[in-house]
């Protein structure tokens, strides 16, 4: 918007002219107060208070530009992410039943999200959830307690033998991504709002960076979880698992679990120490897998039971290697540049 020059009034003080088109676009009039942020780097971000007190960011979708209900689904839950609070779909003609039953059960996914207006050719979605009320290391560390619990508890079935508990880390796993969806949402909202970055306990633009990667580290840390209970179900009806296997797959899973505590907490707590002590576990858990990896080569004849048991050693050691990300994240958050 071009180069203003600094003036100096009576007093003391300075003063600078803003730019008119900016002024008008955000319809701001004399008098109105404007808050005023130093960046990291030095900079300057002015922020009028009026827009905390207009309308929340809105969508409006139209059905005729969806060619399946997926991708519209889709839509919705992207939206949902980047920090929308009203989602609205219309139509020309009916919004057929099934299609908005289908948009309806969206609500199991999204945390929040209610029905707030609904027509013959238009339904409307609210998101309720207030973001100050949940602080992203607060968000951050019930994940983690996801994560851990979900381990755990697939690691367990294999142990007991226990297909029903596979079942369960399966569907809780389900809760986990509902939680994912939440804190990444939160995030999206901290990343363009000062104030709600204040609310949530980011300090500043590279620390709400470091937020990013730890939500999206964790998610992966389930979806491998959820994968061992996964590989384990389709073994039911199969040869049971040698005792070798199962001390071995309980070793790794045992250093792997430390390792995803160790990193949330390094990166919770600000601890460098921590962090570096948890990427040196790697190399045991690598040595560890490839010795599991040829006890399964040489002593099992079923393949299927090969191929499964080989998958599940490999979740393990990624598991541990998205612990590694999480620690590098910690590290990333505390060792910042100096001002």
């Amino acid at each position: 918007m071009g180069i203003r020059r600094l003036q100096q009034i009576k007093g003391g003080s300075f003063t600078l002219s803003l730019p008119k088109e900016w002024v008008e676009k955000r319809r701001l009039k004399r008098g109105e107060e404007i808050a005023i942020f130093e960046e990291e780097d030095g900079s300057l971000r002015l922020y009028p208070i009026k827009m905390e007190l207009e309308e929340p960011a809105e969508v409006v979708l139209a059905l005729e530009d969806f060619s399946e209900v997926r991708a519209l689904e889709y839509c919705i839950g992207t939206y949902y992410i980047q920090g929308n609070n009203k989602i609205s779909i219309t139509s020309k003609k009916m919004i057929p039943a099934d299609v908005k039953k289908r948009l309806k059960l969206l609500r199991m996914d999204l945390p929040g999200v209610e029905v707030a207006e609904e027509r013959a050719d238009a339904i409307s979605f609210h998101v309720m959830i207030d973001p100050a009320a949940f602080s992203l290391e607060s968000l951050i560390e019930k994940t983690s307690s996801f994560s851990l619990h979900l381990q755990e508890d697939a690691v367990k079935s294999i142990l007991k033998n226990d297909f029903q508990l596979a079942s369960e880390v399966i569907e809780r796993s389900k809760e986990a991504l509902r939680h994912y969806r939440m804190t990444i949402r939160q995030v999206a909202l901290a990343s363009f709002s000062k104030t709600i970055a204040r609310k949530v306990g980011v300090k500043s633009c590279r620390e709400c960076v470091t937020f990013a990667l730890i939500t999206r580290d964790l998610n992966r840390l389930v979806y491998h979880s959820s994968s061992i209970a996964a590989q384990f179900l389709t073994l039911e009806g199969k040869t049971k698992i040698s005792g070798e296997i199962l001390r071995a797959i309980e070793d790794i899973s045992s250093i792997a679990y430390e390792m995803q505590r160790n990193a949330v907490q390094a990166f919770l707590t600000k601890n460098v120490m921590l962090a570096i002590a948890t990427m040196g576990k790697m190399s045991d858990v690598r040595r560890m897998e490839k010795m599991l990896l040829t006890t399964i080569l040489k002593k099992v004849k079923d393949a299927d039971l090969a191929v499964a048991l080989s998958h599940i050693a490999r979740d393990l050691r990624r598991i541990a290697g998205y612990s590694v990300a999480i620690a590098d994240d910690a590290m990333n958050r505390i060792l910042g540049p100096t001002p």
